[in-house]
C-alpha cells in the first residue's frame, strides 16, 4: 500500500516537475518548491497511514471480548434456539400426514370413517409431538399474553364514560360531565327574564354514570332548551310579551297583537278629532319585549290598561291673594305660565285676577301619558290697525283730530298645538297669512302750549313711597280693582269733579302725556316713579304736564274730564309694579 502510494506521487511529481522545466527558467524556482511541497504532504500521509493501522489495531484489542460476547449471544441464546424451534415447528408440520396415514384408504371404503379418523389422528399427533407442542406453546404463550394484555389496556382506555342528566324526575338525556350541565343551566336562566325571582333552575340535578357507547351526548345548548322545554311543560314559564315604562315592569302578556291594540287605544282616547299630520306619542319610554317570562308575571290586557290609565294625582285649586299675580302663582307652583293658563282655559286676561278667585294649579295625571302634536288653522283673526299721530305746531296740546279712522285687518292664523292628556299646554304659531290689510288710524294732535302755564311748573321729581289720594276734591270710588278693570274710577262724590285738578300721587318724571282716543284711555298721563312704579291718569279734560317734566308729589298734572271710552266726567287712576297692573287701593287711600 506504502508503495503505491509512493509510486502515485512520484508519477504526479514528475509530470509536474517536467512541465515546470519546460517553462523559463522561474520554473526552476517552482520546481524546487513543488520538491519540497510534495515531500511534506508523502510523509504526511505516510503518518496518517501509521496512525490509522495503530488505531485500527487497538479497537480490534478493546472490543475483543464485546465482539465475543455479542457473537456467544447470537449463537448461543438467538440464532441455536430459533434454529431449534424452527426445526421442531418443521417436525411438527411432517408429522401431520403421518399421523393420519392409512386414513385414505378408510375413507375409500366407507366414507363415514372420515369422522373416526379425525379425533384419532389430532390425538395421535398431539401425542407423538408432546415436545413439538410444548415448544410451540412456550413460545406463543407470551405472545398470547402480550396480546391479551395489550387488548385489555387498550379496551379500558378506549372505553368512555357518561352522565345520564336526570332534571326533575325526567330523564333529558347523556351529559359529558357536570360542566355541560352547569354551562347549560346558566344559558337557561340568561334566557328567561326573571323579573319576580320566581323561575330556580336546579343546582345540583341527579347523575349517573354509565359507558358511553353508541349513546349521543347533549351538548349545552341541548341542555338550555331541554330545561326550559321541561320547565314550560311543567308550567313553569311561558313564551309572552312584556311591556316596559321608562325601563320599568309593567307586566306580560300572551298575545302581543292584543297589548299594542291596547296601547294604540290609549293613543286614541287621549288625541281626540283627528288632524292630518297629527302625532301622537307617549311622554314616557314605552317598548314590549317578546321573550319566556314566568307564569307568575303573566297579566291580563285588562289588568295592564287598569295600571296605565289610573290617575297619579287629584285636582287642586288654588285662591288668588292680595298682591298675586299670575306669573308668581306659576312660579309658586313650579310651572310655567303656559301651562297654568292651559290648566285655566276661561281666563282671558292673565292681569286682571280678582282676590278670591279660584285657580286650577294641578289637574289628575295618569300614569301613561299621551302627548299630542296637531297643526290648528284658524281663520279671521283680527289684526289690529296702529295709529301713528301726527304733530300741528298750530294747534294747541288740548287740540287732537282723527285724521284717518283706523280698520281692523283679518289673518290666518296656524298654529302648532300641543296637548298633554286631552289638555292644551302650549299653543305656538308657526305661520301667518295676511288676509286683509288693517287700516292705519291717522291722529293730529297739536304742540302749541296755551299762553297759561298753570300747573305745568317744574317739579322736584322726588319719589316718596307714600302716594297721595290723586283727586283732593272727592273721595269717592264707584268702580274697584278687578277682572277686566285695572285701576280705580274717582266720582260721583258731594261734588262735581269736571274741570277740577288732578294731582300727582307722588313724585316723578311724566313718560307720556297725550291727548287724543289713545286707546280709549283719552287725554292720558303717565309718571315713572324712582321705587318702580308707574301711575296713570286718565280721561282728563286737560293736560297740564309735557312729556319729561319733572314733578312733585300733590303738584297738578291735569285737569278732571270725560275724554276717551268714558260715560261720564271722572279720573281713572291706575298704578303699574314690574309691567302688571296692580290694586291701586293698596297704595292709596281715600281717608288719607
Amino acid at each position: 500500500m506504502k508503495e503505491k502510494i509512493a509510486r502515485a506521487f512520484a508519477g504526479v511529481k514528475g509530470l509536474v516537475s517536467c512541465l515546470l522545466h519546460k517553462v523559463r527558467p522561474a520554473g526552476k524556482v517552482m520546481a524546487q518548491v513543488w520538491d519540497q511541497v510534495y515531500l511534506y504532504h508523502y510523509h504526511l500521509g505516510v503518518f496518517t497511514l501509521r496512525k490509522l493501522r495503530w488505531a485500527y489495531r487497538f479497537v480490534g484489542r478493546i472490543t475483543r471480548k464485546p465482539r465475543r460476547a455479542l457473537r456467544y449471544v447470537w449463537t448461543v441464546v438467538i440464532s441455536r434456539p430459533v434454529h431449534r424451534f424452527f426445526h421442531r415447528m418443521w417436525r411438527l408440520m411432517v408429522g401431520l400426514p403421518r399421523s393420519y396415514r392409512g386414513m385414505g384408504a378408510s375413507v375409500k371404503k366407507n366414507a363415514l370413517t372420515v369422522f373416526l379418523w379425525l379425533p384419532r389422528g389430532m390425538v395421535r399427533w398431539f401425542r407423538n409431538y408432546r415436545e413439538e407442542w410444548c415448544s410451540l406453546g412456550r413460545f406463543l404463550g407470551p405472545i398470547a399474553a402480550v396480546v391479551c394484555l395489550l387488548s385489555t389496556v387498550q379496551m379500558w382506555t378506549q372505553t368512555r364514560f357518561c352522565l345520564v342528566l336526570t332534571y326533575r324526575g325526567t330523564e333529558l338525556g347523556v351529559i359529558e360531565n357536570a360542566a355541560v350541565y352547569d354551562k347549560g343551566a346558566a344559558m337557561a336562566r340568561e334566557r328567561v327574564t326573571n323579573v319576580d325571582n320566581s323561575f330556580s333552575v336546579d343546582a345540583v340535578p341527579t347523575l349517573t354514570m354509565v359507558v358511553r357507547g353508541a349513546k349521543s351526548t347533549m351538548t349545552a345548548t341541548d341542555v338550555c332548551d331541554a330545561i326550559l322545554s321541561h320547565s314550560y311543560d311543567s308550567k313553569d314559564i311561558m313564551e309572552a310579551t312584556a311591556l316596559y315604562i321608562d325601563d320599568a315592569f309593567m307586566g306580560a302578556v300572551a298575545d302581543e297583537v292584543e297589548l299594542q291594540a291596547m296601547l294604540d287605544d290609549i293613543k286614541k282616547s287621549m288625541s281626540g278629532d283627528e288632524v292630518p299630520d297629527q302625532r301622537v306619542e307617549f311622554v314616557q319610554d314605552v317598548r314590549t319585549e317578546t321573550g319566556l317570562y314566568p307564569i307568575s308575571t303573566l297579566k291580563t290586557v285588562d289588568e295592564i290598561h287598569d295600571r296605565l290609565t289610573t290617575q297619579e294625582t287629584t285636582e287642586k285649586e288654588y285662591a288668588v291673594q292680595s298682591g298675586d299675580t299670575f306669573g308668581g302663582i306659576a312660579k309658586k307652583h313650579d310651572m310655567t305660565e303656559d301651562q297654568l293658563k292651559a290648566l285655566n282655559p276661561d281666563i282671558k286676561d292673565i292681569n286682571k285676577l280678582q282676590i278670591g278667585q279660584m285657580l286650577l294649579v294641578q289637574r289628575p295625571q295618569y300614569f301613561l301619558q299621551v302627548v299630542v302634536v296637531k297643526t290648528v288653522r284658524e281663520e279671521g283673526v283680527v289684526v289690529p290697525f296702529k295709529t301713528r299721530t301726527v304733530y300741528r305746531d298750530d294747534k294747541y296740546t288740548d287740540w287732537s283730530n282723527v285724521k284717518t279712522k283706523g280698520v281692523n285687518g283679518e289673518k290666518t292664523q296656524i298654529y302648532e298645538v300641543v296637548m298633554l292628556d286631552g289638555y292644551e299646554i302650549s299653543r305656538v304659531v308657526v305661520e301667518e297669512i295676511i288676509t286683509k290689510e288693517a287700516v292705519t288710524k291717522v291722529v293730529e294732535v297739536g304742540t302749541k302750549k296755551r299762553p297759561s302755564n298753570t300747573g305745568s311748573s317744574q317739579g322736584d321729581g322726588i319719589t316718596h313711597g307714600n302716594m297721595t289720594w290723586p283727586v283732593p276734591i272727592c273721595r269717592n270710588v264707584y268702580q274697584k280693582f278687578g277682572g277686566r278693570h285695572g285701576g280705580i274710577d274717582i266720582s260721583s262724590g258731594p261734588v262735581p269733579v269736571l274741570g277740577k285738578p288732578a294731582v300727582a300721587a307722588d313724585g316723578g318724571v311724566v313718560i307720556e302725556a297725550s291727548v287724543g282716543w289713545n286707546g280709549g284711555y283719552g287725554n292720558v298721563v303717565k309718571i315713572q316713579h324712582s321705587n318702580g312704579l308707574i301711575t296713570v291718569y286718565a280721561h282728563l279734560q286737560t293736560v297740564k304736564v309735557s312729556k319729561g317734566q319733572k314733578v312733585s308729589a300733590g303738584q297738578t298734572i291735569g285737569l278732571i274730564g270725560n275724554s276717551g271710552r268714558s260715560f261720564g266726567p271722572h279720573l281713572h287712576f291706575e298704578v303699574i309694579k314690574n309691567g302688571v297692573k296692580v290694586n291701586p287701593l293698596n297704595y292709596v287711600s281715600p281717608s288719607k
